[in-house]
């Protein structure tokens, strides 16, 4: 009986021993070594969707936002965490033309992602047309970039935190309609919901947020608005529901009446609600 015991207990170590993890990992990219986490749920099965979740400035990716790492479970999709470089202030930060970084920071963080993206997909033989993106505050400004970019490298994009800089708008224009996703506190400090047409606060000239989601559903020529007030749980959390394009394409905006420059998942399930948004856009 107790080498039956014993038995038992050493097959539950091995299968624990076998159990998903994440693994860090590199890949050379525009002459440069670049870091990134990936988590691979346990029977994963083949083309499986991939998401790709970016920290914000001054971040890092180890450790980033765990609630989508029981969620890969849940969705059966992988999940990878990339890590940005140091940036001219010396802080990690993604490439979306704050005006210390125009002309002075070389990397193209979007080409990187799109080259990650291929990697995974062909290491890991997961999905090319189910390939997500979100991202936080700079990883959020790196969402806006992706949209106006590489839109159609993308099954959809969820934004938390994050602007439309100025810069953007003056170098690129959305060319294709992309399913789009915005969750943002009315009393963000860093990332303000007014904007900053003078760049007082330094992060560079900035639309207002509801002037930034608009313009992706213009672009993707949504016809209609819907308007849902989620269960009040904390803050107040609106959802404007952007439809009726010809492509199909929605964009959903969440707007968190007096929230702060976080993820606001005191006031709802937002890691989920971005899994769902990314669910109901699966190819």
């Amino acid at each position: 009986m107790k080498n039956i015991i014993t038995l038992f207990a050493a097959l539950l170590f091995c299968h624990a021993a076998s159990a998903a993890s994440m693994k860090t990992e590199t890949i050379v990219d525009q002459g440069m070594t670049r870091t990134y986490h990936i988590y691979i749920p346990d029977n994963l099965p083949a083309n499986a969707p991939l998401v790709f979740v970016c920290h914000g400035y001054g971040g890092n990716a180890n450790g980033y936002q765990p609630a989508f790492i029981s969620l890969a479970d849940e969705y059966k999709v992988a999940v990878c965490y990339p890590q940005a470089t140091s940036d001219p202030k010396n802080k990690n930060g993604w490439n979306v033309y704050y005006p210390w970084q125009i002309d002075k920071m070389q990397v193209d963080d979007c080409e990187f992602i799109c080259t990650l993206a291929k990697h995974l997909q062909a290491t890991y033989n997961l999905s090319a047309q189910n390939t997500f993106f979100c991202g936080m505050s700079n990883g959020g400004e790196m969402c806006y970039l992706m949209a106006y970019r590489k839109p159609k490298e993308f099954a959809a994009i969820a934004s938390m935190a994050g602007l439309t800089l100025v810069e953007m708008t003056a170098r690129h224009d959305y060319s294709e309609p992309v399913a789009f996703m915005e969750v943002h506190g009315t009393g963000d400090k860093t990332s303000r919901w007014e904007g900053d047409s003078t760049n007082q606060y330094g992060w560079g000239a900035y639309l207002p947020v509801p002037v930034a989601v608009g313009a992706v559903a213009a672009a993707n020529k949504c016809m209609y608005e819907q308007t849902t007030e989620l269960p009040q749980i904390k803050n107040r959390v609106i959802l404007h529901r952007y439809y009726g394009a010809p492509s199909g394409k929605e964009v959903w905006f969440y707007e968190v009446r007096n929230g702060g420059h976080n993820w606001a998942t005191d006031s709802f399930d937002s890691c989920r609600a971005i899994m769902e948004f990314f669910k109901m856009n699966m190819r």
